[in-house]
């Protein structure tokens, strides 16, 4: 079996460090690729404002047209002599001679353009002196004057066009000219500035001519020093492939015939340790590999039925202590809101203990003086008082007495709602919360548990109130969809919001957005949970500094289970 597994890595070491140095030369020449790309495209950047310079003959084009040939200067600069020689079989140094070249001839055209200029204003003076003279004329003033106008637009369009057709159409028209008045001084001097003008045309004409065929040489030459650099590193591909194919040659043949046996012994093992593994992952935490003392997987096969007898009792404790865990994070959830209502309650029961109180003393001091009828009043008031403070107690006690209860009844979502407000209506009036109430007139009857529910709504309420710090307004709707099978419940509040960011985790256990000491983060976890086993659905928008919305989705009664 070692030997079975060592030869065909041999063969596959020994290939590996067989093209480990074409892989190397590969790399290097990768580098040679990306320099002479990079030259043929400052090649293009410079012939692309070689063109803007021809089309626009101005300082600002002339200007780029220099930028783009210095970005190409210090590209050849960078290049060390050692990778030029390497690069495009020497071709950089023509290119740095040739650049050379190319920015005088262009330094050269551009004075030519500014001579041509100069022509142009001369022509354009001598034809309005032209004109001038036709125009002072006497006898056929009118034909004459037409006849040096239509000479002006020949003009114009050698100047458009600079072509041979437009300068011979115009020279024929100068001679005619000169045969019309034989005499005018006029029509001399502007013949001799349209002939300046025209040779200006042909020394531009040269000199572009040369810029061209000078820019087409360095395209050539960068567009080949691309391919060969590329063309070498198919060379080495070519070799390494050639190399690989052999090692996988070696491979096919020899390596089937020594692996055969040792396939044998051990992939069928292992594919048995992989369906088990794969019927265990499915839940069957009772099965375990077989033992055979000569199998190649014997001790692997023990390990693996070790591992697996410690992960079942891990996972029997994980599940003993989950459960735990929620029912204590549940409990802490729940002692938490209800020492949120009582903080409420006691502020509440401040006011009939007053009342209490100082009926008493007005009855201890004026006894004497107070008729029966307002003995009767003041005892009435104490009675009165004393119902209300009993009230108050009941619904607390009523709230924190019925926790374990976990039953799924019929009930009315929306009086459980009424309720729940009920027991937070005492901490709504102390933090100066305005409430605002849309409930749907009509019962709406679910599969539910009331205990669980009020949980939730009185929930989502503390944090509403918590999180308008003693002012805003607290929104909550209630009303069926168009065919009455689901309730949507809405829980709004004009507080801070809720970050975007923190959306996503907001009903990850332990995971809260108020400050220290306000909150354990269980709360709306175990909201999630209550809402689920109600086969329901529970979302949130918010928008900082505009406040938050929850909104609660639960099934009618016939729909619920």
């Amino acid at each position: 079996m070692i030997i079975g597994i060592s030869i065909p890595a041999l063969i596959t070491v020994a290939g590996s460090l067989m093209t480990y140095e074409y892989i190397n030369d590969v790399k290097i020449r990768q580098q040679f690729v990306q320099i002479a790309d990079d030259l043929k495209e400052h090649v293009l950047e410079v012939r692309r404002n070689e063109k803007n310079f021809f089309i626009h003959k101005d300082p600002q084009y002339y200007n780029y047209f220099q930028n783009s040939m210095s970005v190409l200067r210090n590209s050849l600069t960078d290049i060390s002599p050692g990778i030029s020689n390497e690069i495009g079989e020497g071709n950089i140094s023509q290119l740095r001679s040739s650049l050379n070249n190319f920015a005088s001839i262009t330094d050269e055209l551009y004075g030519q353009y500014q001579q041509e200029t100069s022509y142009v204003e001369k022509v354009r003076e001598k034809g309005r002196k032209l004109e001038a003279y036709a125009a002072a004329r006497r006898g056929n003033e009118e034909h004459l004057v037409n006849f040096i106008l239509n000479l002006r637009r020949m003009e114009k369009n050698y100047m458009l066009f600079r072509d041979r057709n437009s300068f011979y159409v115009l020279d024929r028209t100068l001679t005619e000219v000169k045969k019309m008045l034989p005499s005018c001084l006029e029509c001399a001097a502007y013949t001799e500035a349209i002939y300046d003008l025209s040779d200006s045309y042909k020394k531009s004409a040269l000199l572009i001519n040369e810029l061209q065929i000078i820019g087409d040489r360095f395209e050539k030459i960068t567009y080949r020093n691309a391919w060969l650099e590329r063309q070498k590193i198919n060379g080495f591909l070519d070799r390494t492939h050639n190399l690989l194919f052999m090692a996988l040659i070696l491979l096919c043949t020899i390596g089937p015939l020594l692996v055969y046996k040792t396939a044998s012994y051990i992939v069928a093992p292992i594919n048995r340790l992989a369906d088990i593994t794969k019927r265990i992952a499915e839940g069957d935490m009772n099965l375990r590999a077989p033992l055979k003392e000569h199998d190649e997987t014997y001790t692997l096969a023990q390990s693996f039925n070790k591992m697996l007898d410690q992960l079942q009792l891990s996972q029997e404790s994980l599940e003993r202590s989950l459960e735990l865990l929620h029912e204590k994070h549940i409990e802490a959830e729940k002692r938490a809101s209800l020492g949120f209502l009582i903080s409420g309650v006691t502020h509440e029961l401040n006011n009939p203990l007053n009342n209490i109180s100082l009926t008493a003393e007005t009855m201890k001091e004026d006894l004497k003086e107070l008729s029966h009828e307002e003995l009767q009043e003041c005892i009435q008031d104490i009675l009165s008082q004393s119902e209300r403070a009993k009230h108050i107690i009941e619904d607390l006690l009523d709230f924190g007495g019925r926790r374990k209860s976990s039953t799924m009844e019929k009930l009315d979502i929306i009086n459980v709602l009424e309720e729940s407000v009920n027991l937070v209506a005492n901490e709504i009036r102390v933090s100066n919360i305005n409430l605002k109430m849309d409930l749907s007139a009509n019962p709406f009857l679910i599969n539910g548990n009331r205990v669980k529910l009020e949980e939730v709504f009185v929930n989502l309420f503390i944090n509403a109130i918590q999180a308008m710090k003693d002012s805003g307004t607290l929104t909550i709707t209630a009303a069926p969809d168009a065919d009455n099978s689901w309730i949507s419940i809405t829980v709004n509040d004009t507080g801070k919001g809720i970050q975007k960011e923190d959306l996503r985790n907001i009903f990850e256990p332990f995971f809260t957005t108020k400050e220290v000491g306000e909150g354990t983060g269980l709360g709306l976890s175990v909201t999630h949970g209550i809402i689920n086993i109600h086969k329901g659905e529970i979302s949130v928008e918010s928008e900082p500094g505009v406040g938050t919305t929850f909104t609660i989705k639960l099934p009618c009664y016939q729909d619920a289970f």
